[in-house]
């Protein structure tokens, strides 16, 4: 999930698209570079994803044992830099690891094979899952994993301050903000109540706006309003004065730091937004000691909180590929075998394919039935899915957290910030 830092890479990916036409599914060459014997799969990931994924490799070569398949692994910060300059090179990878904030670009530029088109089986998918990956009338991505929004809580920064974890079905904001400003003010200085939310953007900005009867992106440009808009600044304003969120140097800080390495990893936080199947890592950084919360509400009712099924990530194939059929293959096999969901589990998140979840719950870790049980839990209290990311979208966000980071120093107030970004935004949108 793209936090404030690694938002940045998105629109300097996104710029060299602009040289894309010519490397479009017609164009000489296919994907090219490397091995021409080999098929090249990349993805972003942490060390545990990668290597979950070399071992779904290496079981993949019994299933298909004259393939080589070239493993490209990266992490987010460059990934999007280098698969940009990979296509406008006509050098993209087979397979690749898509997401949500790049897949309506990399689609609307033809770079994607239409899966709707191939031989990949889809049958065993929830609908809604199945429809997170698609642009317009194309299917150009099969979703590799559930997440919703969540919020983890340290339960041993809540215990050293004497405070209790929070109800998670009936809290709203005003509450998040009063726990969080009894954390900080009940623990050692340098130990804070919540993420500076601002700064991290995501999921509690999109629930937020999603709890005002907007959305981060409409039909038309994006989904919000100034006067929505301005209540976010505002809430993130008020973190950071109540000293529930650490200072805006310290939180600014933090989004250029791995996830491991968070202040809520490290111990100093008592609530941290994240998606569900972050929890597996986290728990890891805590000795499994998390606690996944859900997302307040504005009205004390989780049926109100407006949190949706989202796809962690998906699977894509280069619409350039000279080994599409292989290709197709293996994501028909990533995402439909029993066999590579054992390998897998729920690290990119909750299978999508419900005879895949079935098959490996015996096999998850007590992290991954975190993520599951949640993931159930609140299958009763779901709103719509928000419109995918249009192109440009990643501009937009990233416009919008530079105007956070400019209300938190001081340096603007919430309305001109706010008024300031839906002035710039349909410039800004492809």
């Amino acid at each position: 999930m793209p936090t404030r830092r690694t938002a940045l890479a998105l629109p300097a990916a996104l710029a060299a698209l602009t040289s894309l036409a010519a490397c479009g599914p017609n164009s000489p060459g296919g994907a090219g570079g490397g091995d021409p014997d080999s098929m090249r799969f990349a993805w972003w990931g942490n060390p545990e994803r990668d290597k979950l994924t070399r071992a779904a490799l290496e079981a993949y070569q019994e299933v298909a044992p004259d393939l080589t398949i070239s493993a490209e692994p990266g992490d987010w910060s460059g990934y999007w830099d280098k698969l940009a300059t990979q296509v406008a090179g006509g050098e993209a990878p087979d397979v690749i690891q898509m997401d949500e904030g790049y897949l309506a670009e990399y689609a609307s530029r033809e770079i994607l094979l239409d899966l709707a088109t191939s031989e990949v089986d889809t049958s065993a998918f929830e609908q809604a899952a199945l429809d997170a990956g698609r642009v317009e009338d194309g299917l150009f991505a099969l979703n590799a994993g559930i997440n919703a929004p969540v919020l983890l809580a340290n339960p041993e920064v809540f215990e050293t301050a004497g405070v209790d974890l929070p109800d998670d079905t009936t809290w709203t904001w005003e509450d998040l903000v009063d726990i969080a400003t009894r954390l900080s003010q009940s623990t050692p200085e340098g130990t804070y109540g919540v993420q500076q939310f601002g700064t991290g953007g995501g999921p509690p900005l999109t629930v937020f706006l999603r709890q005002l009867g907007a959305e981060r992106f409409g039909t038309d440009g994006v989904g919000y309003s100034a006067e929505q808009l301005q209540q976010w600044m505002e809430f993130a304003l008020l973190l950071q004065d109540s000293g529930a969120a650490p200072p805006t140097a310290v939180a600014v800080e933090e989004t250029g730091q791995s996830l491991d390495q968070s202040l809520f990893a490290v111990g100093r936080c008592g609530l941290q937004s994240q998606w569900s199947n972050q929890v597996v890592t986290l728990d890891a950084s805590l000795g499994g000691a998390s606690v996944v919360l859900r997302m307040p509400s504005m009205t004390g009712s989780a049926a109100d909180a407006e949190l949706w099924y989202k796809a962690s990530m998906y699977f894509s194939v280069a619409a350039t590929s000279p080994r599409q059929e292989e290709a197709v293959a293996f994501v028909d096999w990533l995402v439909n075998s029993p066999e590579a969901g054992m390998i897998l589990l729920a690290e990119r998140g909750v299978p999508a394919n419900l005879d895949v979840r079935e098959a490996i719950v015996p096999e998850l870790t007590d992290s991954d039935l975190k993520a599951v049980d949640f993931i159930e839990a609140i299958a009763g209290e779901l709103g719509d899915p928000p419109p995918i990311t249009p192109p440009g979208g990643g501009a937009v966000d990233d416009a919008l957290a530079r105007h956070v980071e400019d209300v938190l120093f001081g340096r603007m107030d919430p309305a001109a910030a706010s008024a300031s970004v839906i002035e710039k935004a349909p410039g800004l949108l492809g």
